[in-house]
């Protein structure tokens, strides 16, 4: 704020909403490249992608920055993989994630050649093998595994506890990525957690 006016990276808030109309949504650019590289520095030379949730914010105008930044992308949906590609960010930087995924879905960001898919449970590990099967192309997959942690949250959007609906437990695990490992179909590729 300059005064009572809102300005961002020196444009006057109410100018842009005169000229371009309301409702009006402005995204700092520098903002987001500010904290995109703050993160990118947190790793240092350790290597690592940083994929940015679209379920948070699909906006290609914002998703295109990030990904020239370097960012990757992390999605839930058929809809979000389109998304993502259109907006610049490279297939080997996608991760699916997600408890929704159609064998459609699936089969989509296998041609693509996505990172990984997050697999959250046995039933999909299934779909998934099938999907690459069908397919031929072997599917990079990490499993989703429940911590069984308390956080300090709403409890409406815990997602790390043991009655939540989301991953597996480390045991269940184990034996899924055995039965990863003895797929022609399936390629291990990390492990994934969310304690909300």
């Amino acid at each position: 704020y300059r005064g009572s006016d809102l300005w961002v990276e020196g444009v006057k808030a109410a100018d842009l909403a005169a000229r371009l109309g309301t409702p009006l949504y402005v995204y700092s650019a520098a903002k987001i490249r500010s904290q995109f590289e703050r993160f990118d520095r947190a790793f240092g030379a350790f290597p690592h992608t940083i994929c940015y949730a679209m379920k948070a914010n699909s906006n290609l105008g914002v998703l295109s920055h990030l990904a020239r930044l370097g960012a990757g992308a992390d999605i839930v949906s058929g809809g979000e993989l389109f998304r993502a590609l259109k907006a610049g960010v490279p297939p080997a930087r996608i991760v699916f994630s997600g408890v929704g995924k159609t064998e459609n879905e699936m089969a989509a960001a296998l041609k693509a050649g996505i990172l990984m898919f997050n697999i959250e449970s046995a039933e999909e590990m299934d779909a998934l093998e099938r999907v690459a099967k069908r397919t031929r192309k072997a599917a990079p997959v990490s499993v989703r595994v429940n911590p069984n942690v308390v956080v300090d949250t709403h409890h409406h959007i815990t997602t790390g506890k043991a009655e939540n609906k989301f991953g597996v437990t480390a045991a269940d695990a184990e034996a899924l990525y055995h039965k990863a490992a003895r797929s022609p179909w399936l390629r291990v590729t990390g492990i994934q957690a969310h304690i909300g």
